[in-house]
């Protein structure tokens, strides 16, 4: 007796990535914008890598939510 794995359709992985990437941007958003106005008493320099870190910052989850939702994704044809 062999047991099947079980995992979700592609479809389903590509909703639910969606609907967690677009949480995950409205959060770090609301975040960087509320603590935004916190950091502009901190020295230039400072201010500058903060707002580095929250413009490169987001992209980090990107990678592995788009390996998960494309794992055994269905092959295009050309």
């Amino acid at each position: 007796m062999q047991l099947e794995e079980k995992t979700m359709s592609y479809p389903v992985r590509k909703i639910i990535a969606t609907l967690f990437l677009l949480g995950f941007m409205t959060g770090w958003i609301v975040m960087i914008g509320t603590v935004g106005p916190m950091v502009s008493d901190w020295p230039k320099w400072t201010v500058l890598l903060f707002y580095v870190f929250a413009g490169i910052g987001w992209i980090l989850p990107f990678k592995p939510i788009f390996g998960w939702m494309n794992r055994n994704a269905p092959q295009q044809e050309d």
